[in-house]
């Protein structure tokens, strides 16, 4: 009984991995910090639990899966991973396995890091600026390159607040005219882009004229200023 409560306790045990975050492109140094005592061993890499670098001291290291054929990749001091141009793709959990060959030789995992590459966003694509009528639908979309994905809120010209990344205007009014703001937001950046509405003022006087009677109209008045004129 009293092993079998030993067992349980030993399985319920979960392993906190230590997080870390760094932007695209920076660099990060995986330590193993298991203890290494014999003169010969064997240090496995892994990343979501898949082997990524195997390494027999005195030997060459061995990168495979993700790591296979990259320049940004280096096995430091004998035990260390490196990888200097992080990408979004490295995100996962790192650790490294020991094992010491020989009498008496001892095996276990270094320090678990659960590695976070994140991309700030940027504003790639909004529409405008608007000239828009009264009563006319205006929509505009806000979107941003970021990884995590973003958070997108519009500031309208009045100071309230909307969520979503599309604003959409069914029926506008001379009061929603002005300067609408999107902010993109994914927890490790912001990013700021602005859209104008202005109104068009409505045709007066001859323009209605002009979009009554249409182009053929025009034309006729044209050619008949230039007919000859007739003396009897």
């Amino acid at each position: 009984m009293l092993l079998q409560v030993c067992l349980a306790a030993i399985l319920a045990v979960t392993v906190t991995a230590e997080s870390v975050s760094h932007q695209q492109g920076q660099s990060h140094l995986f330590e193993c910090d298991y203890p290494i005592s014999a003169d010969t061993y064997v240090i496995n890499w892994y990343k979501d639990g898949t082997s990524v670098m195997n390494y027999l001291s005195g030997g060459e290291p061995a990168f495979t899966e993700d790591l296979d054929d990259r320049t940004d990749v280096q096995f430091v001091n004998n035990r260390n991973l490196e990888i200097t141009n992080l990408r979004v793709s490295d995100e996962g959990e790192y650790y490294c396995s020991v094992i010491e060959i020989g009498a008496g030789g001892q095996s276990g995992d270094g320090t678990r890091y659960q590695l976070v590459v994140f991309v700030p966003p940027t504003i790639t694509l909004m529409g405008g600026p608007y000239e828009v009528e009264v009563g006319e639908m205006m929509m505009s979309t806000c979107r941003a390159n970021s990884h995590p994905p973003s958070n997108f809120t519009w500031t309208l010209p009045n100071g309230n607040v909307t969520q979503g990344a599309v604003l959409e205007i069914t029926n506008m009014t001379q009061a929603e005219i002005g300067t609408y703001m999107c902010t993109a937001d994914n927890g490790y950046g912001t990013d700021y882009e602005s859209v104008d509405i202005t109104m068009t003022a409505p045709p007066v006087g001859g323009s209605d004229v002009m979009r009554a009677t249409g182009l053929p109209v025009i034309l006729l008045y044209i050619a008949s200023l230039l007919l000859p004129v007739v003396i009897s």
